[in-house]
């Protein structure tokens, strides 16, 4: 549904489509999502696909860079990102720990997908103007799942937020440094209020600077890798200006995916877009 949502959205079929980048990081799928998804959006057989399982909550923005990698080397291509996110899956009925309750009370079930490709100028669009990834050593054991016979176990270490508090500035300063615009909206990965306080308190944010990302968690919950395409969605919403922006993923890894996001009204020269 999110896709063939997306695809309208663009005015495209799934003919039109030339990579298809599906992630999703709660169950296992062989063949991949794409594979499902091929014959009911009417992709073309010659279709690119890359499928992403394993990088958890950062995956969508991870996913949204690769398709702008990609439109770097072919602009005229089009690329459908679709993430879908099951987390109900890893419910452990007989788990008491508190990292299984919490995940019980902040994951939600979602998906959520996005057309990129050249823009179109007579249109209002979002851009992806840079992105970057970086992983904090030492952090492989903090965020993910550990599989046991009865399935997934979700593991949140409660040293979380305390590396973040460490580590998140540094990346930020390092990111922006080489913008020469501040950002003037946020689009924040919805893991929960604390890991907006720690995204507030590193960028000395005002009141109320990540309130779409908040209203996405007050919503629908961490829906894991397809948080990222509800905010996207939201800032599509808002009224067409020219604006820079900083979209921030944050999965197991512990990794951060950051993107310089634009804000383009209709009839200004662009960069590859998502529709």
């Amino acid at each position: 549904r999110s896709a063939k949502q997306a695809l309208q959205g663009a005015g495209m079929s799934g003919h039109d489509v030339d990579l298809v980048i599906s992630v999703s990081c709660t169950g296992y799928l062989v063949p991949s999502l794409d594979v499902h998804m091929a014959e009911e959006l009417g992709l073309r057989p010659d279709v690119l696909r890359l499928p992403i399982t394993e990088l958890g909550c950062s995956a969508g923005a991870a996913a949204i860079a690769a398709a702008q990698r990609h439109l770097v080397g072919f602009p005229d291509h089009k690329v459908l990102v679709v993430a879908v996110e099951i987390p109900s899956l890893s419910f452990q009925r007989s788990d008491r720990s508190v990292d299984n309750l919490t995940a019980c009370l902040v994951f939600g079930d979602g998906a959520g997908a996005a057309v990129m490709g050249r823009p179109d100028p007579n249109r209002d669009r979002l851009e992806v103007v840079r992105t970057a990834s970086y992983l904090i050593p030492g952090t492989a054991g903090m965020l993910g799942f550990d599989l046991r016979d009865e399935g997934f176990h979700v593991v949140l270490d409660r040293r979380l937020t305390r590396v973040l508090s460490r580590e998140l500035k540094p990346a930020l300063d390092r990111f922006l440094d080489q913008e020469r615009n501040q950002p003037e909206f946020y689009a924040v990965h919805a893991a929960g209020p604390r890991i907006f306080n720690e995204v507030e308190a590193a960028m000395g944010l005002p009141p109320g600077a990540l309130e779409l990302s908040r209203d996405v968690f007050a919503s629908v919950g961490n829906t894991s890798s397809a948080a990222i395409f509800f905010a996207l969605e939201r800032l599509m919403q808002m009224p067409a200006r020219r604006a820079d922006g900083l979209g921030l993923g944050l999965g197991p890894g512990i990794t951060l995916e950051l993107m310089h996001l634009a804000r383009v009204p209709a009839l200004v020269e662009s960069r590859p877009a998502i529709r």
